[in-house]
Parts: C-alpha cells; structure tokens; sequence
C-alpha cells in the first residue's frame, strides 16, 4: 500500500507531475527525492490531525413547509416549583410555537404557592390547554402518565427549565412523523448527556452565552437526513414520544420507577427490542437550564436506585450507552456547529494561507500564535497543493481542530455558513481558481464588511512569475507593455508554472487582484522596494492603504570569528535555500569561475539548493537549527556572506540574520536584501555582471 500511494497522490493530483518533470529534467533527482520524502512526513503528520469531510453533506436550506404538521401535538409539561423558569418557557413557547399543539401542564403540588396563578394566567392565552393541579405530590412519573392519558396522537415532554427557539416543534416531531419506526427524538441541548452541546456528555453552560434564537439557527441549516443518529435512549428534558408505540408497549413504569430517573430509559429500550429506535435530531437545539425538581441528595438517591432497576431490566444497557460514548457519532458536526456558532456574534477571524513554506508561512504561523494569545476566533484556510486540498484549521479557546475540504466549491460551501471579522490575505500562491478566489473574498466581504488585509510576501498579486523573472532569468521591472508579460508568461520555464494551470492573461490577472487590493483595508509590505513595485504595476493605489511593517525577527547572537592572517583563502558564505530565483544559478556560475582559475575562494552553503553542485571548493551544510547558526558560521571560518538573490525578494530573513550576526555581506541591487545593506557599514551592493562584481569586490 505504502508503495502504491505516491502514485495514488500523483494520480489525485495532476499538477504535481508537473513539478515532479520539472526537476526531473533539470536532473535534481536527490533534491527531488529529498522534497518528496519532507512533503510526505509533512503530509502525514497533518492527516493524524486533519477530518476529512464533505461540507455539502452536511448543509441544507431550511425550508419550513418541509417540516409542516396536518395534526395537533400535545405537549406535556410536568411542573414542580420552579417559578423562575416558567417566565421564560412560556415566553419562548408563544412566541417561537406555530404548528397546531395543546398544553397539557401538571402542577405536581408545588409548595411554592405562586406557582398555580401563575400557571393559570399563562394558561389563559391556551384556549385548549388542559390542567391538572395534585392536592399530593406523585412524581415525575405518576405525573406525566396521567398528562399521558388525555394524548390521542404524537406527544412530547418538555421540563420547566427549557426554552426552545422558533420551529422546534416541526423539528422535534419530524422525524416520528416522516420516518419508519421511530420511537423518540431528542434535539441537542447544552446539558443532555449524550445530546450535549458543545461538549458532549457533559452539562454545558449555553454556548458562549447565546440567545437561543441565534444559536439555534446554526443548527437549523443542518442536513438532518444525513446526520439522524440512532442512541440507546432518548433525553427526557425534550422528548418527542410515538403515540401509537405507547399503544403497543404502554409508557412509563410508575411500580418501578417511582418519582423519576430511569423511567424513559426504560421505555428508549422497551421500544428498541420492539424494533423500533431513538434519535437524537441534529438541526435543533433546545435550552436546558438544569434547575431540577429535587434536591441533589434526592437526585443521587433516585439515579442509583433506578440505575440498579434499568440494569436488571435491561442488562445491556450501560455497554450500549458505552459505545455509544466511545462511537460520538456528531463529533465532527459539533465541531463544525462550534465554528458556525462561534462566528455568528462578532465574527471570526480568517487567515487564507498556502502550505508551500518559506518566509509567507513562518509569518502566518507568528501571527495565529499573536491572535491565540489575543483569545481571538481564528480560522485559517490552507491549500496544501502536494495533496490538492484545503485544510480548515480552527482555535479559540480550548475548541482545536482541522478539517479537510477536497474543493474550493465545497470550501464555498462552508465557509458560506461562516460569519468574518476579519480576513487576513497572507498568500495565494500555488492556489487554482484565483478568479474564484477572489470573486468569493469579495462575496465574503459585501455580506459581512469585515476588515480586509493584504500581505505582499511575494509578487503573485502582480504576476503569476511572482519571482519576476523574464525569460533572460533576470528582473523583469515590470513592463509597461503587458503583451510582453503575456509572452514572458507562455515562454517561461521556471518553477512558478508548475504551480500554474497555465493559459494566463496579464490583463486579467491584473484585473482581478486589482478588485482585491481595491477590498483592502490594509495592504501590509514588508519592504520599501516592495511598496515601489507594487506601485508600479498598479499606480492607482491609495498609498495611505500601504503600510510598511518590516519583519519581527527572534534576535541571533554576534559571531566571535576573525579571519586568520596566515588563511590562504577566502570563505563566502551562503544561506538558506537556494532555488533559482535565489541564486542557486549564481552559485553555480561562480563555483566554476572559482575551480576554473583557481581562485583563493571557498563556498560553504548553509541550507541546500535543488543543484545538483559538486567541487572541491563547494561545501554544502544543508539544514541547520537557526540557534545554531552563529556557531556554524564560526565553526566553518565564514569571512563573508553572499545574498546571490536574482529576484526582487520583499524581504529577506537570512540578510537580516547576517546583519544580526555582524558578518560582512555582498548583495546585487535589487529588491528588500540592497535597501537594507545600503544602511550597514559591512554591506556592499553589487551591480550587474554579478560574478565579476562579486570577485573584483574580494579582490579589493
């Protein structure tokens, strides 16, 4: 199997052969080989974390007539004190309960005297109601088969200390209505056992201290038909009862189970061995107070009493609602109702990212761990293009985890049920669908009108070559005339094409990440060189939008090396990885001036580069620990650094670190790495005709 799944991923994939010929023909097969097996434990290390779902199985429209009741349900309501729940019950009862429906309400001889006129004024607006008042207590049980015996169809129990949102009652009974052999239904609630939202088995306070309303419309667009889950009993706080099953099986065991606990456990269970099941109904969410009718002694009295009872009946029972536990069959829909929810008070924030590496990544992962500390609703949507698709990651607070989505369509899907605060533009390379991209940010953006912030790490919102190579394999300068970057485009051979569809048009591209950076609140540059590139390709700009934020860098220590008198020769120094926008061709051309006439130099590469580079005078590190850097630099006799960048970089790291280090440093005049020697007294800028700039300066 092992074998099989590179070709699987490639197979999954397309656009990765593309990469993969790339270096195959430019003969770097070990650096091939070596980014396959980085990609790959990368890859692996995601997926132990990372759910894959499908986000169009679990949405729908909400559409009432669906839901529409032909019949009046009786909803019983058993009472015993708890005058401070009964305001806010019929409250959410009247106003939130359309279907036909009749109020059966047991006073249970409440000692508190005014729960009974209050009863009866809320009762006046009930023209059909039906009220029992006890001169006695009988108990939950007792109290609910009698209210039982005025039923003649389906019915529900619902406790004082609940409220329920608009089109509950549609929801609840749905499923006894329209389904086969359903015994009862219970909808999910912030304290319900198995029916807990949003931690399960636990009793919760309401999330995030929501009103209800709100809440519940996070579920109500749930597709329940796909999300029904069959439970080893129904939760008596909300409960949706057949009618017609009581008629076969009978209802509560008042002999057995006395004043409460375990009496519709049993009947959940009776009704299973009769073929029949319970759900727990996953587009609803009902409020669950948790006051409770007895005191806690009596409540742990009666629970280990009828605990022992339902056992004996029902031997399976507690292995049953164990599975049930270790199954959690809505873990990931609570996951997702986690994030639904979360968003739709003050909104989260999202950060759209690539999983290529580099400086863009490092940056972004700076910037979830400021918004972490920050307590922040964070969302980050990655596209991982080894394995062509998108990773959802969500924090905030203890709430931690990550889906994958295959497709940017199914993306659109979730992150449509999402309400944004924020979105954080970090990097778009390697993504498909830009033209989608970006038409979706702005959708996004109308609806919600968040803060829009633009990161420039790289030139992709001004080409897709966002190295701004020309086909010389030099800095292109942006050219006024775009049929020569349309020509440049379809001609180019560099690495930024395997990460392209191809077929690209300037005008277009242009056109569309202009409507971006028109979005924007923000647009952060790293680098003034930066800031004036942009400009040139899009002179519209509000500069006022342009900030320049340089990089925050963890500092390195000074290194303690002077070079030797009696050295015979000199040691350049390069770092980190060096592709061909960064030089790698560079190295290669100056290695072979060096071996050819026998100059006094050395190379020592600190990183790696996909070359396949061989000289005695060529020293390759490969990858280091960054706190380990100044002793490496020591430890090889550096004497001077080489920045051999082609590109205009937005900024450069390893310029930075070098400068920490107090190294002297050799830079071409182009881009972030010259406007940041231009200001240090070890640097020097070299112009064109590098190499030979590069060794007339050590010449010197």
């Amino acid at each position: 199997m092992n074998i099989l799944k590179p070709f699987q991923i490639i197979k999954n994939n397309p656009m990765l052969l593309k990469k993969i010929w790339f270096y195959l023909k430019r003969g770097e097969i070990a650096y091939l080989l070596s980014k396959g097996k980085e990609k790959s434990q990368q890859n692996n290390e995601i997926g132990k974390e990372v759910v894959k779902i499908s986000p169009k199985e679990y949405f729908t429209d909400f559409i009432i007539e669906k839901y529409k009741i032909n019949i009046s349900i009786d909803i019983i309501i058993p009472v015993y004190n708890g005058l401070e729940f009964l305001e806010s019950l019929f409250n959410s009862l009247e106003s939130n309960t359309s279907s036909a429906h009749r109020l059966i309400v047991i006073d249970d001889c409440s000692p508190d005297k005014m729960v009974k006129p209050y009863l009866l004024k809320r009762l006046q607006k009930h023209k059909n109601h039906i009220f029992i008042e006890h001169k006695e207590n009988l108990g939950f049980v007792k109290s609910v088969n009698e209210a039982y015996s005025y039923t003649k169809n389906h019915f529900l129990i619902l406790n004082t200390d609940t409220e329920v949102p608009e089109f509950w009652l549609e929801r609840v009974i749905y499923p006894i209505l329209k389904m086969d052999k359903v015994a009862s239904t219970t909808p999910f609630t912030n304290s319900g056992q198995i029916a807990s939202f949003p931690n399960f088995i636990l009793d919760n306070d309401i999330f995030e201290g929501m009103n209800l309303n709100e809440l519940d419309k996070s579920f109500r667009e749930i597709n329940a038909s796909n999300f029904y889950a069959e439970a080893p009993t129904g939760v008596g706080f909300c409960m949706g009862i057949n009618y017609n099953l009581t008629k076969d099986i009978g209802f509560f065991l008042e002999d057995e189970f006395g004043r409460g606990y375990g009496e519709e456990n049993d009947w959940c269970q009776r009704a299973i061995n009769n073929g029949y099941k319970n759900l727990i109904v996953p587009n609803l969410f009902v409020y669950h107070k948790h006051g409770g009718s007895f005191s806690i002694e009596d409540k742990k009295k009666l629970i280990k009493e009828n605990s022992i009872k339902l056992l004996h009946k029902h031997p399976n029972y507690d292995r049953e609602v164990q599975d049930y536990i270790k199954l959690d069959i809505h873990k990931d829909l609570r996951n997702i109702l986690i994030i639904i929810a979360s968003s739709s008070q003050d909104g989260v924030h999202l950060i759209i990212n690539q999983a290529l590496g580099g400086g863009s990544n490092i940056y972004s992962d700076d910037l979830v761990e400021i918004y972490k500390k920050e307590n922040k609703k964070l969302l980050q949507l990655i596209y991982n293009y080894y394995t062509n698709s998108f990773i959802i990651y969500f924090d905030y607070k203890d709430y931690n985890f990550a889906f994958e989505i295959k497709s940017f369509d199914e993306v659109q899907i979730f992150l449509e049920k999402v309400k944004f605060k924020e979105i954080f533009i970090n990097n778009l390379v390697s993504f498909k669908e830009i033209e989608n991209t970006i038409g979706f940010i702005k959708k996004l953006v109308k609806r919600d009108n968040p803060k829009v912030i633009t990161a420039i790490h790289d030139y992709f919102i001004i080409c897709p070559n966002y190295m701004l190579l020309n086909l010389e394999n030099k800095y292109c300068n942006i050219p006024n005339n775009l049929k020569e970057c349309n020509s440049c485009l379809k001609n180019s051979n560099l690495e930024w094409k395997t990460l392209s569809d191809g077929n690209m048009d300037i005008i277009k591209w242009r056109k569309n990440f202009q409507e971006l950076l028109n979005t924007s609140n923000s647009i952060i540059c790293f680098s003034n060189s930066s800031k004036n590139i942009l400009l040139k390709a899009y002179n519209f700009l509000d500069i006022n939008k342009i900030l320049i934020i340089p990089h925050k860098i963890e500092p390195l220590r000074e290194v303690n090396y002077m070079k030797e008198e009696d050295k015979e020769y000199t040691t350049i120094g390069i770092l980190g990885a060096i592709n061909e926008a960064k030089g790698a061709g560079i190295i290669e051309e100056l290695i072979d001036r060096i071996d050819n006439e026998s100059l006094t130099l050395k190379i020592t590469l600190i990183g790696d580069t996909p070359r396949a580079l061989s000289s005695k005078n060529l020293k390759i590190i490969g990858r280091y620990k960054r706190e380990n850097l100044p002793k490496i630099v020591e430890d090889e006799k550096i004497d001077i650094f080489l920045i051999p960048s082609i590109c205009p970089e937005t900024f450069s790291y390893t310029t930075q670190e070098i400068i920490m280090m107090n190294m002297p440093i050799m830079v071409f005049n182009i881009g972030a790495p010259a406007e940041r020697v231009k200001e240090y007294k070890k640097g020097t800028v070299l112009e064109p005709d590098y190499i030979n700039n590069i060794i007339k300066y050590l010449n010197e």
